[in-house]
């Protein structure tokens, strides 16, 4: 394969220094061919023909400077330039090759006599400049994609020390976070996370700094600049930079309307279970109540008639009495199953619940075991409110049935009746109940108390703490029904070993309500 012959201008006002360099090309006459300008002007009509391999350029020119032809301010040579200069004149040589030349020489009789072995090994050298300038511009290439890309990423992409200093933050932080990350440089990135997340974001980022290569990945809730909470899905990893300390790169992305889908989805489908359960419920309590009427039937058909043969102020009728008041509000529990199972609205009227607490409390003192101390406590003038009387009754007993069955080695059952203010702030943090008066009545027990995991099912239907064996049933969660059904709202409070509260907060009826309430 033939080799293209290089070309090669020189520069040169002098005819004798001209000369000698021609005779020294003269050998190599298959390899390079030499062109020549004897001035600037010359030197410029011929490069605007074609560029040459390499240009050789006296310094001084008739018409000028030699290294006016050198590139620009600002641009890069297209060709390697040796500068040839006479004695003395090095140092403006130098400065030539800072402005631009490759190389040069001072013109002697040796120099000029050796230049073709000067322009080859200018050309290697230039050849390794053109190498190290296409590395450059790769590199910069490559830089300025990869910057592009992190620039214009939906991902906080943060760069930290061991401490969690932040030595790079993505543009992408002010859109996810709110915070320039001009601003956020040199701060330490763990100030930003929910202080519940904090201990677990460290951990999983001083376990990528131990384990370099290895990712780490988690989610932790972040503080926006205007207040708010974003959930961040984020990995970590650590790399070693060119002077040996470790930085951590963390990829995080905004997962927060994901998570907040994910959530509503989750409500969405437990007010599905709990529709269904509730379903459920209806169609056992229909069965249930005709079986509890057929039960009651004979009980109070007999009860009637023992209480016909009873002497009048006798023991024994004054407890058929008693049996038959029972019968007959069990009766109305069973109707108040039946209305439940079929959606049907109850019949609601004035009622003091300071008469209905102890009415129930009459009743149910004989079935409680002497060890199980009973606390009546009234703390409120106007105890009336607009309530079905039975499914108060039913709610009442329920809770005493549940604060009895939870001291089984005996204790103390506190009932007590008291006024409450609901402001908007009570409002707003529980959603029930709505702003406005209420009577509050209060079950309290000294048992066993429950854990907050017992606690945040307690009120489903079905749910039980007792074991096999042992009585269960619906009681609370038909409680909790029946008060919400009333515009008002049940509560539990309670803690292992400290006994169980259940505030049951209903509507305070007006004035006129209650005067009507006391004369019934």
């Amino acid at each position: 394969m033939n080799r293209r012959k290089i070309n090669v201008l020189l520069v040169e006002d002098e005819e004798a220094h001209a000369e000698l360099i021609r005779r020294a090309f003269e050998p190599r006459a298959e390899l390079m061919g030499l062109s020549w300008a004897t001035n600037l002007r010359e030197a410029r009509e011929q490069l605007e023909k074609e560029n040459p391999d390499l240009a050789l350029i006296d310094l001084v020119l008739p018409d000028g400077k030699g290294d006016e032809l050198l590139p620009a301010d600002g641009e890069e040579a297209q060709y390697p330039i040796v500068i040839m200069t006479s004695h003395g004149d090095e140092e403006v040589a130098v400065e030539a090759m800072k402005a631009g030349a490759l190389n040069y020489v001072v013109k002697s009789g040796e120099t000029l006599a050796n230049m073709p072995q000067i322009v080859e090994g200018a050309l290697r050298e230039w050849g390794h400049v053109v190498e190290r300038r296409r590395a450059e511009e790769a590199l910069q290439t490559s830089e300025e994609h990869f910057r592009f890309l992190i620039e214009n990423a939906l991902d906080v992409i943060t760069e930290v020390d061991a401490q969690g200093t932040i030595h790079y933050a993505s543009p992408a932080m002010e859109r996810v976070l709110g915070y320039s990350p001009r601003d956020r440089i040199g701060t330490n990135m763990f100030g930003l996370i929910h202080p519940d997340d904090r201990e677990e974001v460290i951990r999983k980022v001083f376990e990528s700094f131990d384990q370099p290569g290895i990712t780490q990945s988690f989610e932790s809730r972040y503080r926006h600049k205007d207040g708010s909470t974003r959930v961040l899905e984020a990995v970590a990893s650590t790399h070693i930079q060119a002077d040996g300390q470790q930085r951590g790169v963390i990829n995080s992305r905004d997962v927060t309307e994901r998570k907040s889908a994910e959530d509503e989805n989750n409500r969405l489908e437990e007010q599905l279970r709990y529709s269904q359960k509730w379903e459920i419920i209806g169609s056992l309590a229909g069965g249930i109540a005709n079986e509890f009427n057929n039960m009651l039937t004979p009980i109070l058909g007999f009860a009637y008639m023992a209480l016909e043969e009873a002497p009048v102020g006798s023991k024994t009728r004054k407890g058929l009495e008693h049996i038959l008041t029972a019968a007959n509000r069990s009766r109305d529990l069973a109707e108040q199953i039946l209305a439940f199972s079929r959606q049907s609205e109850p019949q609601r009227k004035p009622v003091q619940l300071n008469h209905l607490v102890g009415e129930a409390l009459k009743l149910l003192r004989p079935s409680l075991p002497a060890n199980i101390e009973i606390r009546h406590e009234i703390e409120i003038e106007q105890d009336t409110v607009i309530a079905d009387p039975d499914q108060m009754h039913q709610v009442l007993m329920n809770l005493c049935t549940n604060a009895h069955h939870a001291m089984p080695e005996g204790g103390v059952l506190e009932v007590s009746l008291d006024a409450v203010e609901i402001d908007a702030e009570f409002e707003r943090i529980h959603t029930r109940p709505h702003e406005g008066a209420y009577v509050r009545l209060t079950v309290r027990d000294t048992g066993h108390g429950m854990d907050s995991a017992t606690k945040e099912r307690v009120l489903e239907p079905f749910f039980t703490t007792k074991g096999t064996g042992e009585r269960s049933g619906l009681g609370l969660s038909v409680a909790h029904g029946i008060v919400v059904s009333h515009g008002g709202d049940l509560m539990v409070e309670s803690e292992p070993e400290k006994g169980t509260a259940i505030h049951v907060y209903l509507p305070q009826a007006e004035r006129g309500f209650e005067q009507e309430a006391k004369a019934s």
